[in-house]
């Protein structure tokens, strides 16, 4: 193992690896466009939800690395839209001061911990009988946006947003489906279908083929608990852990599929940079994390001006 090692640092330190370069260049930049987004972010005047008869729940998964990104997420969607409720999820890695920046910066936020939430989603679901997907929560980070999200939401509808989502306008087509709940959801299209099984498995559990290029990173619904009877026969046969890192999202996909009533968001809920990048207008971006630091720099100089000067 050790001569494996020395052999991969002299090949990194290679003169004419200009790869290794340009990812520690890549490290250092997205490291000093953090620094700033911090600085920036506590500047912000605080957003003030509604207290009561909000018409949805806003719900982020987030954990230490991405905080101040996550906050970036949130306050760029709350900016256009404040009649929410806004539910944050840690993955148990926030300290006590960055829980007293959320509630400075979101006053009413609601700030679900990890160890609490361990215990009491756990057991809802073992009391269900539900033992693979207890057998999953315990073991799989994200599926505290499949099963807390869902348990621990205050209205009809919920949105999930991914920590590297940033929102440039109102997001109408958004609101639109919650305000006359004319479909049962949307979500953020991908460019491609990623997905951790088998069209033979999909085959077993769904009456048509699994909606194309699914992708929760963007994800409104008004799924109740009773899905997770759902996830949890599938879970009963499909379940080998470790967990594959898109069985969450596989998983939401399938019972969409299954319930019918969910639709793409146009191209301008854009995702991986695409319609960003061929100048075209759009409402949101999901960036994808660990690829660079443009959501540090469209929040820092492109909406920070904005939520400056109101």
């Amino acid at each position: 193992m050790i001569k494996k090692l020395i052999k991969k640092v002299k090949y990194e330190l290679r003169f004419n690896n200009t790869q290794y370069y340009t990812r520690i260049s890549d490290k250092v930049l997205k490291g000093w466009y953090r620094s700033v987004l911090e600085k920036k972010i506590n500047l912000l005047p605080p957003i003030h939800t509604v207290e009561t008869n909000a018409q949805l729940t806003l719900s982020i998964l987030a954990n230490k690395k991405n905080f101040y990104e996550s906050i970036a997420a949130l306050y760029s969607f709350c900016f256009w839209n404040k009649d929410i409720y806004i539910n944050y999820h840690e993955d148990g890695t926030l300290s006590e001061q960055e829980i007293t920046i959320l509630k400075k910066i979101f006053p009413g936020i609601t700030i679900f911990r990890r160890k609490l939430q361990d215990a009491t989603v756990v057991n809802y679901l073992l009391s269900k009988g539900y033992i693979k997907s207890a057998e999953l929560r315990r073991n799989f980070i994200l599926s505290l946006k499949l099963f807390d999200t869902i348990v621990e939401k205050k209205t009809p509808y919920l949105l999930l947003i991914d920590s590297d989502v940033l929102f440039f306008s109102q997001p109408k087509n958004i609101i639109d489906i919650v305000e006359k709940a004319i479909l049962n959801g949307c979500y953020n299209k991908d460019v491609n279908s990623a997905y951790c099984f088998s069209d033979e498995i999909f085959n077993k559990y769904l009456d048509h083929p699994i909606i194309d290029k699914f992708n929760s990173g963007v994800f409104l619904h008004n799924l109740n608990k009773d899905c997770f009877e759902f996830i949890e026969t599938v879970l009963k046969q499909e379940l080998r852990l470790p967990a594959s890192w898109h069985l969450e999202q596989t998983l939401f996909a399938m019972y969409a599929t299954h319930k019918g009533g969910f639709e793409a968001l146009p191209k301008c809920y854009d995702l991986a940079r695409k319609e960003r990048n061929l100048g075209n207008f759009i409402i949101s971006e999901h960036y994808v994390h660990n690829t660079g630091y443009d959501i540090h720099k469209d929040f820092i100089y492109k909406l920070c001006p904005i939520y400056l000067k109101n």
